[in-house]
């Protein structure tokens, strides 16, 4: 019984494996490409040479003997996937599938993320794969990148929300800093840390007297002194 959704290794895919066990060399499988299918799921054909729609294409970050992997970033989307293929560094279209329905959304529709794309390659030949890892191409997450600024030590840098106690988005004329407390003549409670968006600003701007803090000499007023 045919699986709902599965891969086929191509024509051109069959031909470039034997060409490459004949030869002693490796496929070089260098692309994964996803597509809409123009609508609707359709069965794919090994006498395929491309996708039905192709919205994207990206290098293969991660190569084993049994998936190859890739990221599709958050900037890239508004676009369903149901379709996807493996491509050689001459695009050649080694192997195609069909997926269930996936939305890829972009942030100006409300909503966005990042989607890593898993293949799986084990019908393909062992032995004209090579496993390959290319550090040049690897990305970073949205959440990787935020929790560095989390744990972010750096004695330079202090968080804007510590001061932004009227939690306005920036320290203007109702905040002013005192050896790092709130002094402006009322009982202030510290906000709560925000998870979005990440603020820092550069105590070297503050700093007048420049003893590594902002202290009683220094005071900020609309973001200037």
């Amino acid at each position: 019984m045919l699986k709902e959704f599965y891969s086929l290794i191509t024509d051109v895919g069959l031909r470039k494996i034997q060409e490459a066990l004949n030869n002693g060399t490796k496929l070089d499988l260098k692309y994964i490409a996803v597509g809409d299918s123009n609508g609707a799921y359709y069965e794919p054909q090994t006498s395929q040479t491309k996708l039905k729609n192709e919205r994207y294409r990206t290098p293969i970050t991660e190569l084993t003997l049994l998936t190859a992997k890739a990221l599709i970033p958050s900037t890239v989307g508004g676009f369903y996937i149901r379709e996807f293929g493996i491509f050689d560094s001459q695009n050649n279209l080694l192997l195609v599938g069909k997926q269930p329905e996936t939305y890829k959304p972009i942030e100006s529709q409300g909503s966005f993320k990042e989607l890593w794309i898993k293949v799986i390659i084990e019908a393909i030949n062992s032995e004209v794969i090579e496993i390959r890892i290319d550090p040049t191409i690897q990305m970073a997450s949205i959440d990787y990148v935020h929790n560095l600024f989390d744990g972010h030590t750096h004695p330079d840098l202090m968080p804007i929300w510590l001061y932004d106690t009227n939690a306005n988005g920036i320290v203007d004329t109702c905040e002013y800093v005192d050896g790092g407390t709130f002094t402006d003549g009322n009982s202030l409670t510290v906000p709560t840390q925000p998870s979005l968006p990440i603020m820092i600003m550069s105590t070297s701007i503050y700093d007048k007297n420049k003893n590594g803090i902002v202290d009683e000499a220094e005071s900020i007023n609309a973001g200037e002194f």
